[in-house]
């Protein structure tokens, strides 16, 4: 894991980096090519999705948990969490591991205004990262469910997932948590295991 001094050192050297370096796609003030040393995403200004810049951010991969303890029983459950043996069901095809959350609504009532927060911990070296993520507009329809998935596709129901994170850099496996939470109710939480040899891409 990195320490805070050495993640100090690294920011102050983006810093002076950031003066006189190439592109900056997100314009977060981190040039591009500095990025991987920080495991930030050259394409988002706000990478663990904390509200916070992530040159001006101390901890730019380590969003604090924006779930809450309590409130009333969760309308939905998670069904799968995967983050490796992914399958596309359009193409009928392997897709690439990604991180896919399966919320399935046990109610007769849409449930909306959701709240992702996952990390990753590396098992050798107990590095880890946290993110947390709003889903919107997106909605688990009644007595129905929601695909969501954290890649770099774009495609609808498909958030963005950092490139330069461990879970695609570290060949170590990975320990992952997850916690959804809609808006006054209490947050359902699954982990999962991923296996060592990092991200495998779809054959």
């Amino acid at each position: 894991m990195k320490t805070a001094t050495s993640l100090a050192l690294i920011l102050s050297f983006v810093g002076t980096m950031s003066l006189a370096a190439g592109p900056d796609t997100d314009g977060d003030g981190v040039p591009d090519t500095a990025e991987p040393l920080l495991h930030t995403d050259p394409g988002n200004p706000d990478t663990d999705g904390d509200g916070q810049n992530d040159l001006a951010d101390a901890a730019p991969v380590t969003a604090p948990d924006p779930t809450v303890s309590g409130g009333a029983v969760s309308p939905f459950h998670i069904g799968e969490a995967l983050v490796e043996n992914n399958f596309d069901p359009v193409a009928k095809a392997d897709a690439p591991d990604h991180l896919e959350l399966q919320l399935i609504n046990d109610t007769a009532t849409d449930v909306t205004g959701l709240t992702v927060f996952y990390t990753f911990t590396d098992v050798d070296t107990g590095e880890a990262e946290a993110y947390a993520a709003s889903l919107g507009a997106l909605t688990i329809p009644a007595s129905g469910e929601l695909r969501v998935h954290f890649d770099e596709t774009g495609l609808p129901a498909h958030l963005r997932a950092n490139p330069n994170s461990i879970y695609l850099t570290s060949p170590a496996a990975k320990h992952v948590t997850i916690s959804v939470q809609a808006a006054g109710f209490e947050p359902v939480k699954a982990t999962v295991e991923k296996d060592a040899g990092g991200a495998e891409e779809a054959d």
